[in-house]
């Protein structure tokens, strides 16, 4: 049989400086077929038939190109030379999350966030929320993730939005809920943030959207990375509030070594930080490794195996509520302040991906994602809070290019939840899903319709099982103007996770009964958006601008309601719709200048209680100002705006065991930093970032009774060897 040896060879540079281009993605259409650039700016696209092809070439800060090529026979070799042009950062990238597969952000007909690794590490960033805290439209309190308003704040509540790392789900199986300090942030490449109802193809937990990070790619060339940071709370300007006789310090290190060698990649990752926090026993040490592991059985990587390692370390102070708004940087008289939480956290999973031909592709994952966790220095008769929980997730995803115009996703998926905790004992929960989305091209030049949905049937021990349909229908039209026009119709859905369903505890005086009858919290949004690009000039300086409206209408919402006989019981309470628009804008100028700025306003309504939604802002502002001083130094500062929370639960506020629980204010925070690039210096790669976290150390809450952080200084080296 003749095996096709038809070969597309290039180098990518940048069209400014023709230095190469490392990690940049090339991708031939309608096919499953790609290569990312190595060290050099070199790829190679080996086993492709006779015949004319399209080439879309991405990396992020720079235009994509799209490049006609022709292979004239089954073994011709083509050899090309890309020069690409530096924009906008987000302007025109690749998407993977919103589609389950590698899509232009063109043809996505949702509203998708992207942030890059410089972002990232731009940031001083440790966890995944302190990124999230700048994405138009998200707000974060404690651990709960909330897009366009789908979550408020209720403690033991589970995540309305999906997490995943390099697609392996990221939720908890007993409390269905984020664990931010369980993720790799120094080897993150990229956070995509998808908005609205994504259940019809992720299920559970993706009621008010998705957010997914994908790790870094290794290259040729070895890259030893040493990141380091050391800084201070600065002292709180009320004296009841100073609690330590020094500015309390936080400090950590990571390291990372990735390399390709031939058909292997390797990555790992370990770090470890330490917080002693600006409030009384909440300090925290935290310790993390990552592994990762990519082999390619072939020289046309048609077979692919990836396997990832996550492992994770708290000890960290049980930090509830304050004492009082007076001593809000003190735990309650009567709590123990000795009392301890210690945490592992392990992540494993395995990838299979096989292209049987040019446009077929098979994904098969498999992960185990597990959490333990319990109290230490516990005074006598006081009762620990204690868990160890395992969530087995399989998937199996088909991906199809039916025709030039019939694009298919289709895929199986089980999981299964494992908890066993001393309150309640050993409890499972099952999920078996299937789910399909077809992308077509009627024809009209510019047009993309998607429809698609998923079923999901749930089972929790002896409770009710619950069967769930999420359908979706969604259009993307890039006109002939230039601008791109998006709409979309989805259903969300969250089962209620084993916490909710059989806690029954005594925690700070209030009993917690358990109640097996919840059903799953839905979600009906819809969005109509546009965004555009435009050219400022001659000079590649850019200009990116989005509009959208949306709605989020949402029933049977999992609350802790209380009961006739004064007790607390999660329970399905609330109806409620969530209305409002997004404005964002973005320009970035050749120069080094840049802009950005995104307003989200929303009406939260309780449809139940014919009042405002708790627990949520109707003005989300973020802003963000990049400044080049010289060729080596730039400033930037961020902006971050969110209305006055106009309620809260007056119900958990009147029973009086969070002091002061009403106090809440606007929230103000400015972080500024000045980045200096030191390879003129020491010769190696090397930033030096000062960051100034609340610089102008405002105080407010995003939860009851807890005194958000205030001011922070920090100095944070990274150099590549």
């Amino acid at each position: 049989m003749h095996l096709h040896a038809g070969t597309i060879r290039g180098t990518i540079l940048d069209s400014l400086d023709a230095i190469p281009l490392y990690g940049a993605n090339i991708r031939v259409e309608n096919t499953q077929f790609g290569a990312r650039t190595n060290a050099e700016g070199k790829f190679a696209i080996d086993r492709l038939k006779k015949g004319e092809y399209k080439l879309r070439i991405t990396y992020v800060g720079y235009s994509t190109q799209v490049i006609p090529v022709k292979l004239t026979s089954d073994d011709a070799v083509l050899n090309l030379s890309i020069n690409l042009m530096r924009k906008d950062v987000n302007s025109s990238t690749v998407i993977v999350s919103a589609g389950k597969r590698t899509q232009s952000v063109q043809e996505v007909p949702v509203s998708v966030t992207l942030l890059d690794q410089q972002a990232i590490q731009q940031r001083n960033v440790n966890r995944i929320d302190e990124v999230l805290r700048y994405v138009s439209g998200v707000n974060v309190a404690r651990d709960q993730v909330s897009i366009r308003g789908s979550s408020g704040f209720a403690l033991g509540i589970g995540s309305r939005v999906a997490l995943l790392l390099d697609g392996f789900p990221m939720l908890s199986a007993d409390n269905g809920d984020m664990k931010f300090d369980a993720l790799p942030m120094p080897e993150i490449q990229r956070v995509e943030v998808v908005k609205g109802a994504g259940s019809a193809l992720y299920g559970t937990g993706a009621l008010g959207g998705v957010v997914s990070l994908f790790t870094r790619t290794p290259v040729d060339t070895a890259r030893i990375m040493v990141r380091t940071y050391a800084g201070f709370y600065t002292q709180p300007r009320f004296e009841q509030w100073q609690v330590h006789d020094a500015p309390p310090p936080l400090y950590g290190i990571d390291m990372s070594y990735g390399q390709k060698f031939d058909n292997l990649e390797l990555t790992i990752l370990g770090g470890t930080r330490y917080d002693k926090s600006y409030r009384l026993t909440d300090e925290s040490r935290r310790y993390n490794l990552f592994t990762k592991l990519n082999y390619t059985f072939d020289k046309e990587a048609r077979t692919t195996l990836m396997g990832i390692v996550n492992l994770a370390h708290e000890d960290k102070g049980d930090w509830v509520f304050w004492n009082s708004l007076d001593s809000a940087t003190r735990p309650p008289t009567t709590s123990n302040p000795n009392r301890k939480t210690i945490s592992n956290k392990a992540m494993a999973g395995l990838n299979l991906r096989h292209i049987f031909e040019d446009n077929a592709l098979l994904n098969i994952r498999s992960s185990i994602f597990l959490t333990d966790f319990d109290n230490y220095n516990l005074l006598p008769n006081e009762e620990a809070i204690a868990s160890s929980a395992s969530s087995f997730n399989t998937e199996v995803q088909y991906s199809r290019s039916l025709s030039d115009a019939v694009f298919l996703t289709a895929g199986i998926n089980s999981i299964i939840n494992t908890v066993n905790a001393p309150i309640y004992g050993i409890k499972q929960q099952r999920f078996f899903s299937g789910y399909a989305q077809t992308e077509i091209k009627p024809g009209i030049e510019g047009l993309i319709m998607t429809i698609g949905g998923r079923v999901d049937h749930e089972q929790t021990d002896t409770s009710a099982s619950h069967f769930v349909i999420s359908p979706k229908i969604a259009a993307s039209w890039l006109s002939p103007f230039g601008v791109q026009f998006r709409a979309s119709l989805g259903r969300g859905f969250r089962a209620a996770t084993v916490a909710e369903r059989f806690a029954a505890l005594r925690f700070q005086g209030i009993t917690v009964k358990s109640n097996l009858a919840i059903k799953p919290e839905y979600s009906m949004s819809y969005e109509i958006g546009a965004s555009t690009v435009l050219p400022l000039n001659e000079e590649a300086d850019m200009l990116m601008m989005d509009f959208a409206i949306f709605n989020n209408s949402m029933d049977d919402l999992v609350e802790p309601a209380f009961t006739s006989t004064g007790n607390i019981m999660f329970q399905n309470v609330t109806a409620a719709r969530i209305q409002g628009f997004e404005i964002g804008m973005r320009a970035q100028f050749s120069s080094g200048f840049g802009i950005e700025s995104s307003l989200t306003y929303m009406d939260p309504k309780d449809l139940t209680l014919n009042q405002t939604l708790p627990y949520r802002s109707s003005i989300l502002w973020y802003s963000r100002v990049s400044i080049p001083i010289i060729e080596s130094i730039m400033f930037q500062t961020d902006y971050r705006y969110l209305s006055r929370v106009e309620l809260i639960d007056a119900r958990i506020a009147s029973l009086g065991f969070i002091a002061d629980a009403d106090a809440r204010v606007p929230i103000h925070v400015c972080d500024m930093r000045l980045i200096l690039d030191m390879k003129s210096v020491i010769g190696n790669p090397m930033t030096l970032t000062l960051n100034a976290k609340n610089v102008l150390d405002y105080y407010y809450t995003e939860i009851m009774g807890n005194l958000a952080p205030n001011r922070q200084l920090s100095i944070q080296a990274e150099i590549l060897l």
